[in-house]
């Protein structure tokens, strides 16, 4: 899981820090900096590319259609204005890695300075304990002006060089899939320390439900769904293979349609593995995924998409409650503490939604993050609702909504 999260010099922020829960909602105006924070995990989740590729995106020939497409704005526009580089932090706790040699908890921080100007390069990378104890820093060394790179390891055990510096992270050295054999300074601690945060990297996703491509046929060979949507049906068929995991989607499913739902079949064609799924009303109509609302789709691709998610997933979401009426949004809340809860998902979502506020619980709310801009602050600041002064105390006599309306979070800032 992702414990705390610090952003110096990125996009809008000047030197911000927030702790996670393992459902964070992020709230905020529009432009307050919530998309800019998911800009930060979504650079994390691509660090196995180069600097350029993850902030301008695959420029290499023959890059398909769904190739990496960069970060908003590009690396032009990744460090705060006025500024030449920036620094994403974060801490995580991650258990124990069944395919790996690791069998024990690890927490660990893992901090990247990146120069954006005159061009994108690596230049700073560290991997520390949970108590801030250094256990690796290497740095890019310029030989001269537009000389060779090389890079510089410091650790516990002293300090080493490797010829040849490159533009990706260290964590992939020292897993061996980039980059120069493994300098003296990589000790069992810093290689154990580092597959834990590559794991955390690895695990983090984004959520973007297309209602389009859910509409289609699914594989009955493949039990996973894209995170787009795709394979819909598919990933439906596979999970309602087991009657209590079928049985509790339609009671899920029954909460937010308005005809009651009875059953979910499929149009199966065994001869090409294809099927589709169909929803059963009470009165026994069938309805095809073609046929539902887009919001209804939505909420349909989340319940799949989090019941088939890894375990130790880091799931983002921008606009969760998109499509989904108000009336239905405690529904969405009780499924997404229940999933974070039972399955060891983490999820990061960003919300317009009072009401989604007023439906979560108390640890939720306090541990939900608000974004705002405040005249005689630099840069954009993020705060847990929890930390802001005299939270509790106010809303004890005015309610999450009225808070939420009238712009009292901001102005807490």
């Amino acid at each position: 899981m992702l414990r705390r999260l610090r952003l110096v010099d990125f996009k809008s922020f000047a030197d911000e820090a927030v702790e996670l829960a393992p459902l964070t909602l992020l709230v905020g105006a529009n432009a307050s900096g919530k998309s800019n924070c998911l800009d930060a995990l979504r650079f994390l989740a691509e660090t196995g590319e180069s600097i350029v590729e993850i902030l301008d995106g695959e420029q290499r020939p023959g890059a398909g259609p769904n190739a990496w497409q960069g970060l908003r704005g590009g690396s032009n526009e990744a460090s705060r204005i006025g500024a030449e580089s920036f620094v994403i932090e974060s801490t995580w706790d991650i258990p124990e890695l069944p395919d790996t040699d690791i069998s024990r908890p690890i927490s660990a921080m893992h901090r990247i300075r990146c120069r954006t100007a005159p061009r994108p390069t690596w230049e700073e990378e560290g991997i520390y304990s949970d108590d801030a104890r250094a256990l690796l820093v290497a740095r890019a060394i310029v030989q001269g002006e537009g000389g060779a790179r090389r890079i510089e390891w410091t650790s516990l055990t002293g300090s080493d060089e490797t010829a040849n510096g490159h533009d990706h992270s260290i964590l992939w050295t020292i897993l061996g899939s980039v980059g120069p054999g493994h300098p003296r300074v990589i000790t069992s601690e810093v290689a154990d320390a580092a597959l834990a945060l590559s794991a955390g990297f690895n695990r983090i996703v984004e959520l973007e439900i297309h209602p389009a491509r859910m509409r289609g046929y699914g594989k009955t060979n493949r039990a996973e769904m894209d995170f787009n949507g795709r394979n819909f049906s598919g990933a439906l068929w596979a999970l309602c293979r087991d009657p209590e995991q079928k049985r509790s989607l339609v009671d899920w499913l029954t909460e937010v349609v308005a005809p009651e739902i009875a059953d979910l079949d499929f149009i199966h064609v065994p001869e090409l593995g294809d099927v589709m799924a169909m929803l059963v009303e009470r009165d026994g109509k069938r309805v095809s995924v073609r046929s539902l609302s887009d919001g209804t789709l939505r909420f349909l691709g989340m319940l799949v998409a989090l019941r088939t998610a890894a375990p130790g997933s880091v799931v983002l979401v921008e606009e969760i409650d998109g499509g989904l009426h108000p009336a239905r949004l405690h529904v969405l809340v009780e499924f997404l503490e229940a999933l974070a809860r039972e399955r060891r998902i983490q999820i990061i979502a960003t919300t317009h939604s009072p009401v989604m506020l007023q439906a979560v619980s108390r640890s939720t709310l306090r541990s939900a993050v608000v974004f705002g801009r405040v005249a005689e602050h630099e840069g954009t600041i993020m705060r847990r609702l929890g930390d802001l002064p005299r939270f509790e105390q106010t809303l004890e006599r005015t309610g999450i909504d009225e808070l939420f309306a009238t712009g009292w979070l901001e102005m807490a800032l």
